[in-house]
């Protein structure tokens, strides 16, 4: 093969993975479902399942009785086929919650550290468990795991170019290629899924008739903690935006997530 042909092949691979994926929302704040493919979903729900039998789970009505008021009126505007909905506290003192394929939602015991005991907890628990369904609704589980795919055959090409061509510790110029690739293409796209999220969460917050402006309270909470607890690194080296990214992004696209607010599914 070919240097200039391994080339090719290789940008055309990261061209078709920069144009594959459509955005999951347009500028309207419309939103286009991409239900997960069935190995999909009944792989979120085993994982889903291993998690209850090796995490604590946490049955106190002041975490459980909110999580299940908030996630009654999303469920209802977030269509999502298929979806065997469930959620789970645990016991854990990150601010953290996740969503799996299959309609399957954790809510960490910290992040009601965050979320509060106030007139707006609700609304701010309802951007939590928004943008995390929203990960889900848009697939995107899937794409990254597709991206990678894409990533690891660029990777084979390479090392049968050097190899082919008896160029001394390959390994070396692989593990460059990869690590140029993880910071160049890896993490912005990671980065880019979260802003997605955030923008389909406001917009099915307001479609619940919660105000979305919460949203925004949510990260400016968050960025307090984290600045409590030691920063955040650098946004080059990061899965997730830095907070106030995330809260500038949210205050742009505000006007279009209150069009949506209250409007029936």
């Amino acid at each position: 093969m070919k240097p200039l042909l391994l080339i090719l092949i290789t940008l055309a691979t990261l061209a078709f993975q920069s144009c594959a994926f459509k955005p999951a929302i347009d500028d309207q704040g419309n939103i286009t479902l991409r239900n997960p493919s069935k190995m999909m979903r009944n792989h979120g729900i085993r994982q889903f399942e291993k998690l209850k039998r090796t995490r604590v789970i946490c049955n106190d009505p002041r975490y459980t009785i909110p999580v299940q008021r908030v996630a009654k009126r999303l469920k209802e505007v977030i269509i999502l086929p298929g979806a065997e909905w469930e959620f789970v506290v645990f016991e854990d003192h990150s601010p953290n919650a996740f969503a799996l394929p299959g309609g399957k939602v954790g809510i960490n015991t910290g992040i009601f550290r965050i979320v509060g005991d106030d007139e707006r907890s609700d609304a701010i628990l309802a951007a939590v468990l928004g943008h995390e369904i929203s990960h889900t609704v848009a697939a995107h589980a899937e794409q990254r795991l597709y991206r990678a795919a894409a990533f690891i055959f660029c990777c084979q090409l390479l090392w049968y170019e050097m190899d082919s061509n008896d160029i001394e510790h390959p390994e070396h110029a692989l593990a460059a290629f990869a690590l140029v690739g993880y910071l160049a293409d890896s993490l912005p796209f990671s980065r880019k899924q979260e802003y997605e999220s955030d923008k389909m969460g406001a917009v099915y917050m307001a479609k619940a008739g919660y105000d979305p402006r919460a949203s925004i309270e949510l990260w400016k909470r968050l960025e307090n903690y984290h600045n409590l607890h030691g920063g955040q690194k650098p946004e080059i080296l990061r899965t997730h935006p830095q907070d106030t990214s995330r809260i500038q992004a949210l205050e742009r696209f505000m006007p279009i997530a209150l069009q949506h607010l209250n409007e029936q599914p």
